[in-house]
């Protein structure tokens, strides 16, 4: 019932106004490769983060709960650390804690320009060839700082996801409720890969009495 509610939802925004906006909040689902390496360290995640604006509250908090446990079992399966200290367990002196922010969850769809025009020069075969109806819009932007058990930061990544997708009859997001999922997946995918590298690169300090 929800999801019926949801695309008439957009069904409608789009035939008033053109367009309709959403915020990704998943499911990422799990990673499509694994992590080069595996750090001999264990990793906690801190609640995300969500500072991306013209959110109200009840976003902000169901959507922190929400990508929180999405983004532990991802870095989980993703095999970057040996494993992942889930409360009320407690990490280790040499693990590590790791604090996501999304900055943007911007999501908008629009009706392709090509779409009527196309459709009626085709007399509807544009539809059935899969020509593009909507066009669905991504800013994705977000940062992951990771910082030992003192508080110290390791390492910082700050990544963004912007792009414009086609999406056509027999498209899977054509009746997606959720849509964002695959985009957000990558976006975190970015930040873990930006940022993992770092904690193998030896400190200057350390560096220094060698």
């Amino acid at each position: 019932m929800k999801r019926l509610v949801y695309l008439m939802a957009i069904a409608l925004g789009l035939s008033l106004t053109g367009c309709v906006s959403f915020t990704p909040l998943g499911p990422i689902g799990e990673p499509l490769n694994p992590a080069p390496s595996t750090l001999d360290r264990s990793a906690e995640i801190s609640d995300v983060v969500i500072s991306a604006p013209e959110l109200d509250d009840k976003v902000r908090v169901a959507g922190s709960r929400q990508l929180t446990e999405q983004i532990s079992t991802y870095v989980d399966k993703s095999d970057y650390f040996k494993r992942i200290v889930v409360f009320p367990a407690k990490a280790g002196e040499d693990d590590v804690v790791l604090k996501f922010n999304l900055t943007s969850l911007a999501g908008k769809r629009t009706m392709h320009p090509a779409y009527i025009p196309g459709a009626l020069v085709t007399l509807t075969l544009w539809i059935w060839v899969d020509g593009p109806i909507y066009v669905d819009k991504y800013d994705l932007a977000g940062e992951l700082i990771i910082e030992d058990r003192q508080g110290k930061q390791l390492a910082r990544s700050v990544e963004q996801v912007k792009l414009d997708k086609n999406v056509g009859l027999w498209n899977a997001d054509y009746l997606n409720p959720r849509l964002g999922g695959s985009q957000l997946r990558e976006l975190i995918a970015q930040l873990l890969a930006g940022a993992t590298p770092q904690l193998r690169t030896p400190s200057k300090e350390l560096a220094a009495h060698e």
